[in-house]
């Protein structure tokens, strides 16, 4: 992966990219200039085709963005390779890694064409109570974005297999219902996206 250079994409262009992105397109409407604060901070890179961006065993605590192109998740079992999924344009991926700190279940590859990627330390959103660099609405923007993502996964694999035994555990997951804006809520997604991802976790165990 290479980052990319003011030339290659100058700010407004790169600000429109990103702007396709449900998270970036909200933190730009809510607050311009904690934006800037995380693009200060963020990694754009590129990637060329068929190139292998994050290796199966790998730790990483970087949140990814893919802006464009698209990403194949394999696995290499002795040497006969098995695709689990694709990664589109926009979507987001690693917050397993990124949450629970363990070495990566897959790799990802690039497709046939150039992708463009946006990667975001943990370390800037982990502290919740510590608001010097990116605010609260930051935070809660961040967090219900990495809550949501595993939920959907869960959504997903429950469609796919409705008699799981896991099921059970996912109805389990308290949903926040309280006042929305405050500490609180923060301290709800944060709890709540550890839980979902241990669930994710435990659930990627059956599936491999």
């Amino acid at each position: 992966m290479q980052r990319v250079t003011k030339e290659a994409y100058p700010l407004e262009s790169l600000q429109r990219i990103l702007n396709g992105v449900t998270f970036f397109k909200e933190l730009i409407q809510q607050d311009e200039s904690q934006f800037e604060v995380l693009m200060s901070t963020a990694q754009i890179v590129t990637a060329e085709p068929n190139e292998t961006i994050l290796q199966k065993g790998e730790h990483s605590h970087s949140l990814y963005f893919l802006l464009r192109g698209q990403l194949s998740v394999y696995v290499d079992e002795e040497q006969n390779e098995r695709v689990l999924n694709e990664i589109n344009a926009g979507e987001v991926f690693g917050v397993m890694s990124m949450l629970l700190d363990q070495p990566r279940s897959a790799s990802i590859r690039v497709g046939n064409k150039t992708a463009l990627l946006a990667a975001i330390d943990f370390k800037n959103f982990s502290d919740i109570q510590d608001s010097s660099q990116f605010s609260l609405a930051t935070k809660l923007t961040f967090f219900r974005m990495v809550a949501n993502n595993l939920r959907w996964t869960l959504e997903r694999n429950k469609i796919d297999n409705p008699i799981h035994p896991l099921v059970s555990r996912l109805y389990k997951v308290p949903l926040f219902t309280g006042s929305k804006g405050g500490i609180e809520e923060l301290q709800a997604l944060y709890k709540q996206a550890y839980a979902l991802a241990d669930l994710v976790r435990d659930w990627n165990v059956t599936k491999l």
